[in-house]
């Protein structure tokens, strides 16, 4: 466990330490905030500062990417997470590949606190892990 995790909150991370509780041995390591996608441009005449925090900030931003052996998980935090958290998902994963280019499967994964209606059927039919903790 870390005493702080980049771009969490509180309840995100009192989900996330459950998931570890009970799952994190089953992992190799983690990364926090992995950025991936392309962000925007920032408005011509504007400072380097300015251009590399434009840079950073407006990039997707990974909550969790957990390495196992030959599979890599991209990994959602959300308390009651929904729909939404399937499409980040969908949208993480696929920019993950392009970006990083890893040999390795990935798996798309939700860590959440509370079971919504439907959730379980459409993750499995899109073959997203989905944890409950």
């Amino acid at each position: 466990k870390l005493t702080k995790y980049p771009h969490m909150f509180p309840l995100d991370i009192a989900i996330w330490e459950r998931f570890i509780d009970s799952h994190g041995a089953d992992f190799l390591g983690f990364d926090y905030d992995v950025k991936v996608g392309s962000g925007t441009e920032p408005p011509k005449g504007v400072g380097d500062n300015y251009r590399r925090m434009q840079s950073i900030l407006s990039r997707y931003r990974i909550d969790v990417v957990g390495h196992k052996r030959n599979a890599i998980y991209v990994i959602e935090v959300k308390p009651e997470a929904g729909t939404i958290a399937i499409g980040q998902i969908e949208t993480y994963t696929r920019l993950y590949q392009r970006d990083f280019k890893p040999t390795d499967s990935i798996v798309g994964c939700i860590v959440t606190n509370r079971a919504l209606p439907d959730m379980k059927y459409l993750t499995s039919s899109k073959k997203i892990e989905y944890y409950i903790v």
